[in-house]
């Protein structure tokens, strides 16, 4: 696989990404207000949907600042190479769904070296053991976070 740092596609950025981040600070103000609440009248104090509550209507208006800054300036230019990284978290994403949150990012630790970054094996190979001591020891064993196991993982493990 070869990869062209010099190819270049003109996208609307500066128009895309402020809709794009539009419709998550919406979908995070249906869900912190909806699902979560805003603040209980009767305890007189904030529930848990508080701060991604105000955190989603900051985005919704920044967005929306953005946009209408979007429309009084031209398109940029952006080399293909710097959508790898946030097509790689789009794919880390679906792949939650499918294998679960750390074989996807194993994968993609491990496809980013070998692949792209072309290291060698035994990097490759010790980069991974350090990723997966880390985010299976600390984070899953000793920290007790539960990560999603995907629709694999619910299939196997119940």
């Amino acid at each position: 696989m070869k990869f062209d740092d010099k190819k270049t596609v003109k996208i609307p950025s500066k128009i895309l990404v402020p809709v794009v981040t539009l419709a998550v600070g919406v979908l995070f103000a249906v869900i912190s207000f909806g699902q979560y609440g805003f603040w209980d009248s009767t305890a007189m104090k904030p529930t848990k949907g508080f701060f991604p509550g105000i955190i989603s209507v900051a985005l919704i208006a920044l967005s929306v600042l953005a946009f209408i800054n979007g429309l009084k300036s031209p398109n940029a230019e952006f080399k293909l190479i710097n959508w790898y990284v946030p097509a790689a978290v789009l794919l880390i994403i679906g792949a939650t769904y499918v294998i679960g949150m750390i074989p996807s990012l194993l994968i993609f630790v491990f496809l980013w070296l070998k692949v792209y970054e072309k290291q060698s094996w035994v990097t490759t190979l010790v980069s991974l053991a350090i990723v997966a001591f880390i985010v299976i020891g600390c984070f899953r064993i000793w920290l007790d976070i539960q990560f999603p196991i995907g629709f694999i993982g619910e299939l196997i493990f119940g």
